[in-house]
């Protein structure tokens, strides 16, 4: 019993789904009623411009009603009924939309078809009012080699414009508006473009107003967002700027931080100062060393050659000078520093020659060999200065 009360319900419901209702305000009754002079057939989709609307049924066929102004006939733009669109017949229709005065239908192979208002190019065609009939709207990926077809998946009608979704989840616009996301001022847009925007991202949905249009975008893996900060951790302005055009908006994340520029600037200057400043003081305590060392042995060469009556001959001299030149070039190859003022060295060098020659005149004595000599007169830099005490022979 029960079984049967079932069947007979499923069967009524059956006879019930896909039937269509409308009403209307105004002088009309707001009351749904049966669309007048529908048949039989299951309708699986409907959509409605301003005044018109569009069928989709069961069997992929496509129906019109309402005022159509740009059908040809008179009996055609006021229909009683609804009427079949005769130019897709034999294509199987999967889904269908509407905008304010225009019509588009996608196929089980994917391509898109318009008709109605065409003043703004919604409908894809250039240079026509209205469209009749439904017409292919070629859709191609011109960044393909070759050229390839887009599939589409699902259409989308405002008022002057028109939104297309393909297969691979890209959004295709044409008509006129900043409601199309083109970068493009030229209207009205009669080849579909793509949406670049959002290229690159996985759209799900879109959807058309009369004059605004939307998508609706897959979100990214949560791993995939990484906190951008918002301001520059040097200056506080601003990392990401948008500038107002007259039809779209730029978007720029090119900071350039002064600060950061010039701080960098004065870390290096100062940690070149910080290297160099222990050079400089070696090189100062050095000099010191050296001043105190050749006035200290200044002293102790004069005793000494009052003591031993040593001469030393101008060549003699010069060759020393050559032999402190050679060494204080290979001290320096081997990164051993030079003596700070080589010209007190040279002048130094200069007054001992002379002083052993005018000695040497004067008493006719041999010269003594003048290594010793230079060794004392010249000690290692990089030992303490050290005091020299002369003896007299015998002691």
């Amino acid at each position: 019993m029960d079984s049967k009360k079932r069947s007979s319900t499923e069967a009524e419901g059956s006879k019930e789904r896909g039937l269509v209702h409308i009403w209307q305000a105004g002088s009309f009754p707001i009351t749904p009623e049966r669309l007048p002079g529908w048949g039989g057939k299951t309708v699986l989709q409907a959509a409605l411009g301003v005044k018109h609307g569009v069928l989709l049924t069961e069997d992929g066929e496509v129906y019109s009603f309402g005022t159509l102004p740009w059908r040809s006939g008179p009996v055609e733009i006021c229909p009683s009924s609804p009427i079949l669109e005769n130019a897709l017949v034999g294509q199987y229709v999967i889904t269908v939309a509407t905008g304010s005065f225009h019509s588009g239908a996608v196929t089980d192979n994917g391509v898109a078809y318009m008709w109605g208002e065409n003043s703004a190019g919604q409908c894809a065609v250039a240079n026509q009012q209205y469209v009749p009939e439904p017409n292919p709207v070629s859709i191609a990926d011109s960044e393909a080699s070759p050229l390839l077809a887009v599939r589409i998946l699902q259409l989308a009608c405002g008022e002057e414009h028109t939104l297309a979704l393909s297969i691979s989840r890209e959004i295709w616009a044409w008509g006129t508006g900043c409601q199309l996301g083109l970068i493009t001022t030229a209207f009205p847009v009669t080849k579909p473009q793509k949406v670049e925007h959002l290229a690159g991202r996985v759209v799900l949905q879109v959807a058309c107003g009369a004059f605004h249009s939307l998508a609706l975008v897959q979100c990214l893996p949560s791993q995939d967002l990484k906190p951008v900060p918002e301001r520059c951790n040097q200056c506080s302005q601003l990392l990401i700027t948008m500038t107002d055009k007259e039809d779209h908006v730029i978007i720029s994340d090119s900071h350039c931080c002064p600060l950061g520029v010039t701080l960098t600037e004065s870390q290096a200057e100062n940690h070149a100062s910080t290297a160099l400043s222990p050079s400089t003081e070696t090189l100062d305590r050095q000099e010191e060393v050296f001043e105190n060392t050749l006035v200290a042995n200044d002293q102790s060469v004069a005793t000494e050659l009052n003591a031993v009556s040593a001469q030393i001959t101008s060549s003699d001299a010069m060759s020393s000078q050559q032999n402190v030149m050679g060494t204080t070039e290979i001290s320096s190859a081997r990164n051993i520093p030079s003596y700070p003022d080589t010209q007190a060295v040279n002048e130094y060098l200069r007054k001992l020659s002379d002083h052993s020659v005018r000695e040497d005149s004067e008493h006719g004595e041999k010269p003594v060999p003048s290594q010793p000599l230079l060794e004392e007169a010249i000690p290692n830099l990089h030992s303490p200065p050290t005091t020299s005490t002369s003896f007299p022979p015998g002691s």
